[in-house]
């Protein structure tokens, strides 16, 4: 079996993987599907309102196995370190 390479989007799938409270990691079986979904749903927050349509699942699913925009990381870890600075210490 070839394992896929990983890419930019895998950490912030495993990062929001792990916040839902599961344990899947790369590899494992349902890994992309949940880190698209929770991808996806941060993408739709981020554009509600806007008027812009999110990429749909199975483009998402796809920045798994080829490279992913720049623009979805910078979404990302934007959303990910406005989380961080609401949470109390």
């Amino acid at each position: 079996m070839i394992r896929r390479k990983l890419t930019k989007i895998d950490k912030f799938a495993q990062t929001l993987i792990n916040e839902n409270g599961c344990s899947i990691c790369p590899g494992e079986y349902e890994y992309v599907s949940r880190g698209s979904v929770l991808i996806r749903q941060h993408l739709e927050s981020f554009f509600d309102g806007t008027g812009v349509q999110p990429p749909e699942l199975k483009t998402v699913k796809n920045w798994f196995y080829s490279d992913c925009p720049d623009w979805v990381i910078a979404v990302l870890s934007r959303v990910l370190v406005s989380r961080n600075q609401e949470t109390p210490r």
